[in-house]
């Protein structure tokens, strides 16, 4: 394995930058907040652009690009080395170490990724190794047009390549780090917008261990949710640097990657950091009709690389809409009786918002809501988080696609900032007027800790049992099928429903297609995104029968006649068929049983290594 190296393999152009155009005042938190995101958004922007000029990024392209980052961060430190690091270098290190071993623990049962979603991204990040690149379809997998957002996929098929870890395990590894690197981008915002750097790391510290997400997303697997959640934050924050200060051109080339980062990640992140820089913009026209004055370079500095990232990331977009224009909800739905609230949406509202230390922050972050917009230079912050807030209601409002629940999932950032920022100025404000300091301090910290501690024990436990779809026994018999069957091969899985019509396979039967590129019935719940209709309606009408299925009676032939299956993959103590009616159905053998998953042959169709029976 060469994880450490593949690591610094993927943050190379991120370091490189930050060495060259990056801001050296700024202290270890602030930066390695930076180099995580323009490493990503600088990955994502070239799978674009090779895409784009439709070259493949081989092996030994990829090599050039990494040796010339090598070559840039070598005569950075050579020219930088005596200002840009110092102990606080050291302590952030330290504090992110933390932060990825809490979330490494949390997933240290997994044996795969979690849930349904996981499935498909590590089914495209497959594809894109194979491609060497963004690939404009999904076969010889699934057919139709890919036109999804690919930040995620792009980032880790590049650490699946350097590490040379199997993508479902390159995505479970970068999964929990990048939920770790979530608290440091945080550090980012609240420290740009304050210049504290105990807010920041107060904040920092709520959202690793004190909010339920970004750490519960490990159970839902919403990987592209977590790099927009990671990115949009330092990206923030990154206008907010930009804003104060006179810079050269090149040096807004951060934002440009930051933001075609974000945009290019998860199309909610998206929306949420045209919003910031949307507020950014209307504080700029009323402070130029205070002053009578219009500063022109301040509004540039802001709106050239963002809208440079935008027109960079139309190419996708457009793609996007060419292919969903058909099913995409465009627009905004206000219902009857609006500030009544939808009792199912509040209902689960509470649960992501949850557990009660959660709540806790709800109620800091209220009342640091109301301190922070009558404060000049976190007052944007103030409108964002409100409006956030408003839409995180479930009134039932919404816009486009994203339900109230959706800005649910990233209120956490409100929470932990707000909620941070309102207790150091409570501190600040009683200790100005009292003598006993250090007494304060102390008590100040034990409370502080206590509330992190809390946070931490109610949710040390991120994985909902029920999201567990694949077991140890699981990954044997996928490995088994990867080296023993051919690759035409055909699989019934037991099925169960997911949602939005679809279903999903019940155990490892899931993930034959991602992870060994063999067919299976419910081959990932993407498959509609490319299928013609009638053909989507055709496979979900085969997983739906499949549900159904729990002997080798009339109804499985059938099924497996029509699908042209040929193999069966089942596990114990799941819904639907099991082995022990398999071993009593003429027409099929058993191939291969772990005790807990057996895989079994249909009529007699010839496998290779079809002898090999009873492999542990």
């Amino acid at each position: 394995m060469r994880i450490a190296p593949g690591f610094l393999g993927l943050f190379l152009p991120g370091l490189a930058w930050w060495l060259w155009f990056g801001e050296k005042k700024q202290d270890g938190g602030e930066a390695l907040a930076r180099i995580f995101a323009v490493s990503f958004g600088a990955i994502t922007a070239l799978s674009l652009g090779f895409y784009t000029i439709r070259v493949s990024l081989s092996p030994l392209l990829l090599g050039i690009l990494l040796g010339l980052c090598f070559l840039a961060v070598v005569v950075g430190l050579y020219r930088h080395y005596k200002t840009a690091f110092n102990l606080s270098w050291l302590i952030a290190l330290a504090v992110l170490g933390l932060f990825v071993a809490w979330r490494l623990w949390q997933a240290s049962d997994l044996v795969f990724p979690n849930w349904v979603d996981s499935q498909h991204h590590v089914l495209i990040i497959r594809k894109i190794i194979e491609n060497g690149g963004l690939p404009s379809t999904l076969e010889p997998y699934l057919p139709g047009p890919f036109y999804y957002h690919f930040a995620f996929h792009a980032v880790t098929a590049v650490f699946s390549v350097l590490s040379g870890l199997a993508p479902e395990q390159a995505v479970l590894l970068l999964g929990q780090v990048m939920s770790a690197m979530v608290g440091v981008s945080v550090y980012a915002l609240a420290k740009s917008i304050g210049k504290d750097w105990r807010v920041g790391l107060l904040a920092a510290l709520f959202v690793t261990f004190v909010t339920k997400m970004p750490g519960y997303y490990l159970s839902w697997g919403r990987y592209t949710l977590l790099i927009g959640v990671m990115i949009l934050p330092v990206a923030m924050a990154e206008a907010e640097t930009l804003r104060k200060k006179q810079v050269k051109w090149w040096q807004t080339s951060g934002l440009f990657l930051l933001t075609a980062g974000t945009l290019l990640s998860h199309y909610l992140a998206a929306f949420l950091l045209a919003i910031y820089l949307l507020i950014m913009g209307i504080e700029w026209i009323i402070n130029s009709i205070r002053a009578k004055n219009v500063d022109w370079q301040a509004i540039l500095t802001l709106a050239a690389p963002a809208l440079l990232a935008l027109v960079v990331s139309l190419r996708w977009y457009i793609r996007v809409w060419r292919y969903s224009a058909t099913f995409i909800n465009k627009s905004v739905q206000i219902p009857e009786g609006v500030f009544q609230f939808n009792s199912n949406q509040l209902n689960y509202l509470k649960y992501i918002l949850s557990p009660e230390a959660g709540y806790v922050l709800i109620g800091l972050a209220l009342f640091g809501l109301i301190w922070a917009l009558f404060k000049g230079e976190w007052r944007k912050f103030a409108i964002w988080s409100l409006t956030v807030a408003f839409f995180t209601a479930p009134f039932g409002i919404m816009l486009f696609s994203f339900r109230s629940d959706y800005y649910g999932l990233v209120m956490f950032i409100v929470l932990g900032v707000l909620s941070a920022a309102l207790l150091v100025w409570i501190f600040d404000f009683v200790s100005s007027r009292v003598g006993w300091r250090k007494p304060l301090t102390a008590v100040a910290l034990v409370l502080a800790l206590a509330l992190v501690g809390w946070g931490a024990w109610s949710n040390a436990d991120a994985v909902n049992n029920g999201t567990v779809l694949v077991t140890e026994d699981d990954a044997a018999a996928l490995e088994w099928i990867a080296r023993h069957t051919p690759e035409e091969a055909r699989f019934f899985v037991n099925t169960t429903t997911w949602g939005y019509g679809l279903f999903r396979g019940t155990d490892g039967g899931g993930w034959i297609l991602p992870t060994t590129g063999r067919w299976s019935l419910a081959p990932t719940t993407f498959y509609p995104y490319g299928l013609d209709v009638d053909s989507a309606n055709l496979w979900t009408d085969w997983a739906k029968r499949a549900s159904k299925v729990s002997s080798c009676e009339t109804d499985f032939w059938e099924l497996v006649e029509e699908a042209d299956l040929n193999y069966v993959y089942v596990r114990q103590g799941t819904a639907g068929i099991q082995a022990r009616e398999l071993a009593g159905c003429e027409r099929i053998s058993k191939l291969y049983d772990n005790d807990s998953v057996s895989i079994w042959m249909i009529d007699e169709y010839n496998a290779d290594d079809s002898s090999v029976n009873n492999e542990e």
